[in-house]
C-alpha cells in the first residue's frame, strides 16, 4: 500500500537553484547588484560620521561585503576587494572625512569583511552553511574575528585624528561591524529550507507584532529596559518560522532601532542624555541590542532546523522500516516490547503462525509456541520456558540463530529464528526483541537426506578402497606364489634342452621349446603384475647409478633379436657417437625400452619397420620408438596408460598382450623425472617419445596415473654409497 509523502521530509531537502540562477551570467548579475548594495549601504552608514567620530551606529556594508566575497568567483575576488574599498572610501569622503582618514577607514572595513570570509571558509571543502549549532558558532567566531580586525584598524585611524578616541573607536567599530554582519551574513549561507510550521496568518501576525512592538518601543518610550521586550520575538520566529524570514525581520528591527536612535529619540538615545554618555557608547548599546537579538535567533533556528531534519530522517527511516517489515516475503517478523507483548506481527508471520496481526498484537509471544517446544528450548539454553527469558539467554550466549519446531504430526514445521535485542529510546538494549523466522522444513529434510546419502557414499568408498587393497594384496601374493614354480619349469626346460636328462628327438625339442617360450611369457606376466602392485602401493623403487643410455638401448634391442628375426621386420637402431651419460637405474630403464620395443614389434605386421633412436633436446635425452604398425584410434589414445587397456584394433586382430606395458613404462619414466608422449593414427603407425633429464630427483613429485587414479609419490632409492638428499652417503 503506497504511503503518503511527508511534507516535512520533502521540505528537508535543500532546494536546487533553477538553471537561470546558476548560469555565469546570473552570478555576475548578483555580484553587480551586491556591489550597488554595498555602495548604498556604505553611503547610508557614513551619514553621521566625522573626522572625530569615524564609526557609524551600524555598518550594513560590512555584512553585504562579506557575503559578496563568499559568493563571488575566485578570479574576481581581488578586483572586488579593491572595488569595495574604493566605494567605502568614496562614501567616507562624501561624508566630509579627509581623504587620508577615509582611506584608512575604508581599508579597515574591507579588512574586516575579508577576514570574516577567510575565517568562515578556512579548512572547509564544501560551501559554508548554517545547518547545525556548530556552524553558528563558527560564523559567530568569524564575525567576531573580522569585527575585531575592523575595530583595531579604526582605532589606529583614530590616532591620526587630533580629537580621536582610540578605545571608544575600537569598541564602537567592533560593535557596528559585528551587529550588521550577524544580521546580514546568514542571507548568504546555505540552509535547509523547511516549510514554516506557522501558517500564512501566523507569519503575518509575527511580522506585524514584531515590527509594531519595535516601533512602539523606540518611538513611544524612553525607558531603556523596554527594548528587551523585542528579543523574545525572535525565539518565536526561530521555533515557528524560517531562518531567512526571521533574518529579514531582524534587519527591519535593526533598521528601525538605528534610524530612531540616530535622529535623537528612543530608549537607547535617552541613555546618552541621562548619563551623559559619548556617542560611541550610545551606539554600543544599540549594537549590543542587535547582537543579542541575532544571538537568540541564530542558535535557536539552527537547533530547530537540526531537530526537524533529524525528525524527518527518523520518520523516513521508520516508514522505510515499516515497508520492509510488512513487505518481507518468506520471512516472519515478530517484535516484542519490554513486557514481552507482541508489538509487530507482519503478514508472513500471520501465514506461519496461523494468527492474524489483530489476534497476536498485544498478547504474550509465548502463545505462538507449544509448551513442549518452550521447555525444549529452555533445556538447551538453561533459561525459564518463556520467550522473553529464552531470547535473553540466546543473546547472552551468542546463540542468536536457532531452530524452533512449530506444530506436531504432519503439520510439524521447522523454523530458523534469529533473535536481536531492540534498544530503547535511550540506547539501552534489552527492553524488547526482534525475531525473524524462516520456514526451513523442506530445507532441513533435504539436508538430512543429503547427510544420509553422503554417509552411504562414504561407506561405499571405504568398501571399495578395502576391496582394492584386498585385490592388490591378492595379486601380489598370487604373483609371488606363481613366480617360484614358473621359474622351476623354465629351469627344467633348459635341462631338457641341454640333454642333461637324455637326448631328445626334434619333435620333443620343439615341444620343450614351446613350453619354455610360454613359461617365459607367463613369468613376464607375473613380473608385470608384481610391478603394477608396487606402483599402486608406492613401493616401486629405482637404484640410480652412472650409466650410458646407448648401452641400455643396445641391450634392449639385442634381447629382441630372436623375435625380430622370426618376424621379418626391418628394425633400425640409431645411437649417437658420443656417450649419453645419465643417473638412472639401468635394469628399469632397459625394461621400459623393452616394453616400448615389444609393443612396436607386436603391433607391426611382417614386412614393416621399427626405428629406435637416441637424441638430445633442451638438455634432455630423447628416446624415440617409431613403427609402421596398425596404429591407435584417436578416440582411444587418452586411455593408453590405463592399466589393462587394449585398443580395439589389437582386440579385433587377436594380438596377445596384458595392457600393462605402457603403464609400467610410464611409471619408470616418472621415477626418473621424465615424460612420455605418444603420437599415433589409426592404420598409420605409432611414435613414442621419452624425455629423460640427466639426473634423478631424490623425490619425484609427479604422480603416475594408473587406471585413471593418481598413485602416491614414488620414491627413489639412492644406490649404495651415493649421496642422499641431505648430502650424506647411503650405505
Amino acid at each position: 500500500m503506497p504511503q503518503p509523502r511527508d511534507p516535512a521530509i520533502a521540505a528537508a531537502r535543500p532546494r536546487t537553484p533553477t538553471r537561470a540562477l546558476t548560469t555565469p551570467r546570473a552570478r555576475w548579475v548578483r555580484v553587480a547588484l551586491l556591489l550597488v548594495a554595498v555602495a548604498v549601504a556604505a553611503r547610508l552608514g557614513t551619514l553621521d560620521v566625522t573626522d572625530a567620530s569615524l564609526v557609524p551606529a551600524m555598518w550594513p556594508a560590512g555584512g553585504l561585503a562579506a557575503g559578496l566575497f563568499l559568493i563571488a568567483p575566485r578570479r574576481a575576488r581581488p578586483a572586488l576587494v579593491v572595488g569595495v574599498a574604493a566605494l567605502v572610501v568614496v562614501a567616507f569622503v562624501a561624508a566630509g572625512v579627509s581623504p587620508g582618514v577615509a582611506a584608512a577607514a575604508g581599508a579597515s572595513y574591507v579588512a574586516a569583511s575579508w577576514t570574516t570570509r577567510c575565517l568562515l571558509v578556512h579548512g572547509r571543502t564544501d560551501r559554508v552553511a548554517l545547518l547545525e549549532p556548530g556552524d553558528v558558532s563558527r560564523m559567530i567566531g568569524a564575525v567576531a574575528g573580522g569585527s575585531l580586525v575592523g575595530g583595531a584598524g579604526l582605532a589606529l585611524t583614530a590616532l591620526l585624528v587630533e580629537d580621536g578616541r582610540p578605545w571608544l573607536t575600537l569598541l564602537s567599530g567592533f560593535g557596528s561591524t559585528a551587529a550588521a554582519t550577524l544580521v546580514l551574513l546568514p542571507l548568504f549561507l546555505r540552509t535547509l529550507r523547511y516549510a514554516a510550521l506557522s501558517g500564512l496568518r501566523e507569519r503575518a501576525a509575527q511580522a506585524v507584532i514584531t515590527v509594531g512592538t519595535t516601533s512602539a518601543v523606540f518611538l513611544a518610550t524612553d525607558v531603556p529596559p523596554v527594548v528587551f521586550v523585542v528579543m523574545p520575538m525572535f525565539a518565536w520566529h526561530a521555533y515557528r518560522g524560517t531562518l531567512r524570514g526571521a533574518t529579514v525581520l531582524l534587519t527591519t528591527v535593526a533598521a528601525i532601532g538605528t534610524v530612531v536612535t540616530e535622529v535623537g529619540h528612543g530608549p537607547i538615545w535617552s541613555l546618552g542624555e541621562r548619563y551623559d554618555l559619548a556617542p560611541e557608547l550610545v551606539d554600543g548599546v544599540l549594537q549590543l541590542f542587535v547582537i543579542d537579538c541575532a544571538l537568540i535567533l541564530l542558535p535557536l533556528s539552527a537547533m530547530v532546523t537540526q531537530q526537524r531534519a533529524a525528525a524527518a530522517r527518523a520518520r523516513a527511516e521508520r516508514q522505510t522500516l515499516e515497508r520492509v517489515v510488512y513487505s518481507a516475503a518468506g520471512t516472519a517478523i515478530v517484535a516484542t516490547g519490554s513486557d514481552g507483548l507482541i508489538t509487530v506481527f507482519n503478514p508472513q508471520a500471520e501465514a506461519v503462525f496461523g494468527r492474524t496481526a489483530a489476534e497476536a498484537t498485544g498478547h504474550p509471544a509465548d502463545l505462538l509456541w507449544s509448551a513442549e517446544e518452550l521447555r525444549r528450548q529452555a533445556r538447551d539454553l538453561g533459561a525459564d520456558p518463556h520467550v522473553t527469558s529464552l531470547c535473553r539467554a540466546a543473546v547472552a550466549s551468542g546463540e542468536l540463530d536457532r531452530l524452533w519446531h512449530l506444530g506436531s504430526g504432519q503439520d510439524a514445521r521447522v523454523l530458523r529464528m534469529i533473535v536481536s535485542p531492540l534498544p530503547d529510546a535511550d540506547g539501552v538494549a534489552d527492553p524488547g526483541y526482534l525475531m525473524t523466522a524462516e520456514d526451513v522444513t523442506e530445507r532441513e529434510a533435504a539436508q538430512r537426506v543429503l547427510v544420509q546419502t553422503l554417509e552411504h557414499q562414504r561407506v561405499a568408498v571405504a568398501r571399495l578402497q578395502e576391496l582394492e587393497r584386498v585385490k592388490g594384496d591378492f595379486v601380489s601374493t598370487v604373483s609371488h606364489e606363481l613366480r617360484t614354480p614358473i621359474t622351476s619349469i623354465i629351469g627344467y626346460t633348459e635341462v631338457l634342452e641341454d640333454g642333461m636328462a637324455g637326448e631328445l628327438t626334434s619333435a620333443q625339442l620343439d615341444i620343450v621349446d614351446r613350453v619354455d617360450r610360454n613359461g617365459r611369457r607367463l613369468l613376464l606376466l607375473v613380473e608385470d603384475l608384481l610391478t603394477l602392485s608396487q606402483i599402486e602401493t608406492s613401493r616401486l623403487e629405482i637404484q640410480p647409478e652412472a650409466i650410458d643410455l646407448r648401452a641400455v638401448l643396445r641391450s634392449a634391442h639385442d634381447a629382441l633379436v630372436p623375435t625380430i628375426g622370426r618376424r621379418g621386420l626391418d628394425v633400425t637402431l640409431t645411437l649417437p657417437d658420443t656417450p649419453a651419460e645419465h643417473e638412472g637405474d639401468p635394469r628399469q630403464l632397459e625394461r621400459m625400452v623393452t616394453n616400448l620395443l615389444t609393443n612396436a614389434v607386436k603391433f607391426t605386421p611382417d614386412g614393416g619397420s621399427v626405428d629406435i633412436s637416441l637424441g638430445a633436446e633442451d638438455g634432455q635425452s630423447v628416446i624415440t620408438v617409431a613403427d609402421t604398425g596398425i596404429g591407435i584410434p584417436e578416440a582411444e589414445q587418452q586411455q593408453l596408460f590405463t592399466r589393462f587397456f587394449r585398443s580395439s584394433t589389437a582386440t579385433e586382430q587377436a594380438i596377445p598382450g596384458t595392457g600393462l606395458g605402457l603403464t609400467i613404462a610410464r611409471a619408470i619414466v616418472a621415477l626418473h623425472g621424465g615424460t612420455v608422449s605418444i603420437a599415433s593414427r589409426d592404420g598409420h603407425g605409432t611414435t613414442v617419445r621419452v624425455q629423460l633429464p640427466p639426473g634423478v630427483p631424490a623425490v619425484v613429485a609427479a604422480r603416475a596415473p594408473v587406471a585413471g587414479v593418481e598413485v602416491p609419490t614414488l620414491l627413489v632409492a639412492p644406490r649404495p654409497g651415493s649421496p642422499g638428499p641431505s648430502g650424506s652417503s647411503v650405505a
